[in-house]
Parts: structure tokens; C-alpha cells; sequence
């Protein structure tokens, strides 16, 4: 192995560091985005119904009670 793949090496490594780096985490932004959506302008959630304060809602949607309902 030379200089090019070492080069070619290092560029594959770079390219997934920054991929790991933009990509983020998609399905947390997911999550955040239905609560928004379900939130009521006074930081309380609605969602089924019921009134909940953000954390609830969070902690419901940790347990999978949380369906993509959107108000």
C-alpha cells in the first residue's frame, strides 16, 4: 500500500466523520416536530384529547403511547 491509499483511506474516514456530523439524528428532530405541531401555544401539548405539559408528552411518546396524531 503507498501514499494514494493511505489517501484513499483517509478520505473514507472524512467523508463518514462528516456524514456522521450533518446526518444528526433524524428521528429524534421527527419527535420534536410532531410535539410542536401538538403544542398549544402555552407550551402544553394536546393530543388525544387530553392536555398534557411538554414533558408528559415526551414521556408518553418514549413509552409509544404517542401516535402521529397531529392537532
Amino acid at each position: 500500500m503507498g501514499f494514494e491509499g493511505f489517501l484513499g483511506i483517509l478520505a473514507v474516514i472524512v467523508l463518514f466523520v462528516l456524514n456522521a456530523i450533518f446526518s444528526g439524528d433524524g428521528a429524534g428532530s421527527k419527535e420534536n416536530e410532531q410535539l410542536d405541531k401538538l403544542d398549544d401555544g402555552m407550551g402544553n401539548i394536546i393530543a388525544d384529547g387530553e392536555h398534557m405539559t411538554r414533558q408528559e408528552a415526551e414521556d408518553a411518546q418514549a413509552r409509544g403511547e404517542l401516535y402521529d396524531t397531529y392537532y
